[in-house]
């Protein structure tokens, strides 16, 4: 990364535009981390990853709920997700989010004969 994109990203940190979550323990180290991209009064959380060993602890859920309840308790309004998968979108629905519509679906062009 460039040095101007490296200053404008502790800008965003600092200004609560971006904020970062991790989860781990002190003999295992870092096990999950995630984060969320504000504007205004509306955010979105991404990026939020577990390692393979880590899996089926709660982890994500935790983290995606962390940084939700972080959100909303600085004034955001609306907090949204996208989920890469139907498992994916298990662990946002248990921790409160409800599903509204799909995003980013193409689907391939028709040929006409």
């Amino acid at each position: 990364l460039e040095l101007a994109a490296l200053d404008e990203e502790r800008v965003r940190i600092a200004d609560g535009r971006r904020i970062s979550a991790l989860a781990g323990t002190p003999t295992e180290g870092a096990l999950a981390s995630g984060m969320a991209m504000r504007v205004d009064d509306v955010a979105e959380v991404a990026g939020v990853a577990t390692l393979p060993s880590a899996r089926r602890r709660g982890l994500g859920a935790a983290l995606t709920a962390t940084l939700a309840r972080e959100l909303l308790a600085a004034g955001t309004e609306l907090v949204f997700l996208s989920a890469g998968s139907e498992e994916i979108a298990r662990v946002y629905l248990r921790v409160g989010f409800r599903r509204i519509g799909t995003a980013c679906i193409a689907e391939p062009a028709a040929l006409i004969p």
